[in-house]
This record gives structure tokens, sequence and C-alpha cells, in this order.
């Protein structure tokens, strides 16, 4: 399906009208699992000429579709190419920060989805990604990308319902701190971003009146420093 058919399909899915709904519904689930339809979906959320309303539910149906079939049970089959896999990776990281604020929300969650399932395995070059960028002019998507990719070495948090007497009892919250050997990546993005991230604190740090932008990157480096290391000072 090429891109005007697919923009159309969805459009068809916001109307009105309950059988155009439908109509646009049924044919987004048929041609979910087609080759390229990631791709071309990824095509729209970022094409600027297309109605904002579209982009939206462009975003939507492809973060459900990751959320669903990126990472299956292994006792399912993959129902995504892996050509697509790579075509997405490679161009997330620089859709993220192209796109609205409204529409970044949802890739920032595909990006979780991809990175909590992918990295380091099957994505080794991300942070070599984030290095770069850090050292370019996308320093923004660089720490967007570096929290989201930090993350995914902090706690678990669990809560747990205690029973008693075949009775709901109590709430227990538990923070589940992840193990040396699942942490041992975060010591390389550590060791290679720290440094990077230290000579850009210290230059926005010392901006007189500085804007929300760079406001938001400030904390944006601290929350990345906070999601490294903290759980190394648990005692």
């Amino acid at each position: 399906m090429d891109l005007p058919s697919l923009a159309v399909i969805l459009q068809a899915a916001l109307s009105p009208n309950p059988d155009e709904r439908k109509a646009g519904e049924q044919s987004l689930n048929q041609f979910q699992f087609a080759p390229q339809h990631l791709v071309r979906l990824l095509q729209i959320i970022v094409d600027n000429n297309c109605d904002m309303s579209v982009r939206q539910v462009a975003s939507i149906h492809f973060k459900n579709f990751v959320a669903k079939n990126w990472s299956p049970d292994s006792d399912t089959q993959q129902k995504i190419l892996q050509s697509d896999k790579d075509l997405v990776r490679d161009h997330i990281l620089t859709f993220v920060t192209q796109v609205p604020p409204l529409l970044r929300v949802q890739l920032g969650e595909c990006l979780k989805t991809i990175i909590h399932a992918d990295y380091p395995e099957q994505w080794p070059r991300l942070l070599d990604w984030v290095k770069h960028n850090l050292q370019d002019q996308q320093v923004y998507g660089a720490l967007f990308v570096l929290r989201i990719l930090s993350r995914k070495y902090e706690y678990v948090s669990i809560y747990f319902i205690l029973i008693e007497k075949n009775r709901a009892a109590a709430f227990a919250h538990v923070w589940w701190f992840k193990s040396d050997e699942e942490r041992t990546p975060v010591y390389r993005i550590v060791d290679e971003t720290f440094p990077h991230l230290l000579n850009i604190f210290s230059r926005l740090v010392q901006i007189v009146n500085p804007s929300l932008e760079i406001a938001d990157l400030i904390k944006l480096i601290c929350k990345i420093f906070w999601s490294s290391i903290y759980s190394f000072c648990r005692i």
C-alpha cells in the first residue's frame, strides 16, 4: 500500500460515520502485517504535509502495534520482518525530535519498547549514535534517547497484594533493583556519555536568563544522571 492510500484509510478511521470508521479500522487490521507497513506509518507521522489528526492516529496505531508485536513471546511467530525492524530503528532516532510534542510522546513510547527489547544485542550502534549527536547539533535528540536508554536499568517497581484468609488484605510496594549482571551495560553508558554530559551541563548552567528549552535540556541531563547511578548508592 502506498502512502496516499494509507493516509486515506487513516482518515477514514477517524470518520464520524460509523460505517466509514469501521471500514477504515478493518483495512488497518488487514494490512498491519504487510511488508513496510510500519515504515509507511512512520513516514506519515513525520510528514508535515499530512493533516495532524491523520498523523496522530498513525502514531497511536504505530505505538500499539509495536507494543504488541515487536518482541513476541518465544512461542509466538515473529510478525514483523527483520528488514522492517532495521528501517524503523534507523529512522526513529532522528524522527523522534522532528515531530511536535503530541507525536513525540507516542514515538517515545515506541522507542522505549524497542530499546528494552533490542539493546544492546540487536541494536549495538545505539550508544554510538547517542555519543555522536551529543557532540553535534542534535543534543536534544541524543538526550531524549539517552534518558529512555538509562531508564532501562532502573529498579523495577512492583505492587504485591497480600492475601489473608482468601481476602485482599493490603498492598505492599517493593523496589526490586536490577541485578549487577542486568545492569552491566549501564557501566558503558556512564563511561562513554558522562564526560559529554558534564561538558554540556557546564555550558548550559552558565547561560544567563536561560530559555525554557535550555531548562528542559538541564532537566533531561539530571534525569539521566539519576537513572544511571542512583541504585549504585543504595544502602
